[in-house]
């Protein structure tokens, strides 16, 4: 059986070689924005790849933007400043003014259970709860890209954003792993 790289994955023999485009196909789509892990999980496990095997796979590949955007957004929207195009100059002003305005709100205990823990925890606790529950959820528009962006322009430390981040990504695709094979099947 020279086939090449075998992963098992329960009862069946995943092939490497005969499986490649699935796995670079749920590589490239765990990267892309707004798709993600979380639906890239989703695709792999709908071309036939192994769950476990797909999570793994969704969840490092659409890690890998955490530390870029958290590193290189901030230099980049200054360096926006700098710019003589006087629109991209101002999409700079208007993206620090919403993300001042958005952080204020967040600042300010409201009513219901995140108002509650709002008022309990530090503020930099509840933003980095607030942070991984944002990228938790399996919803378009909630992962690694814009939980990334908002922890940059709110200024969040970058190494406990990072992780609330990873974890909540992490979370996110279990959460469609188990939505995609149901419960029983994905252990």
């Amino acid at each position: 059986m020279d086939q090449g790289l075998f992963l098992t994955a329960g009862a069946n023999n995943f092939v490497w070689t005969e499986h490649m485009n699935k796995v670079l196909i749920t590589a490239a789509l765990s990267m892309v924005p707004t798709y993600e892990g979380r639906y890239a999980v989703a695709s792999g496990i709908a071309m036939g790849m192994p769950s476990l095997f797909t999570y793994a796979l969704a969840f490092v590949c659409s890690s890998i933007p955490i530390p870029i955007i958290l590193l290189l957004l901030r230099p980049v929207l200054d360096w926006f400043y700098t710019l003589p195009i006087k629109p991209v100059r101002a999409f700079a002003a208007w993206l620090e003014r919403r993300s001042a305005r958005k952080r204020e709100k967040m600042r300010t205990p409201g009513k219901g259970l995140m108002g509650k823990l709002n008022a309990r925890l530090s503020q930099d606790t509840f933003e980095l709860i607030a942070l991984y529950v944002f990228v938790a959820l399996p919803l378009p528009g909630t992962g690694v890209w814009t939980g990334s962006a908002i922890a940059t322009l709110f200024e969040m430390p970058r190494l406990k954003s990072g992780i609330a981040i990873l974890l909540g990504n992490a979370t996110a695709c279990l959460i469609m792993m188990l939505l995609s094979t149901g419960v029983r099947a994905a252990i």
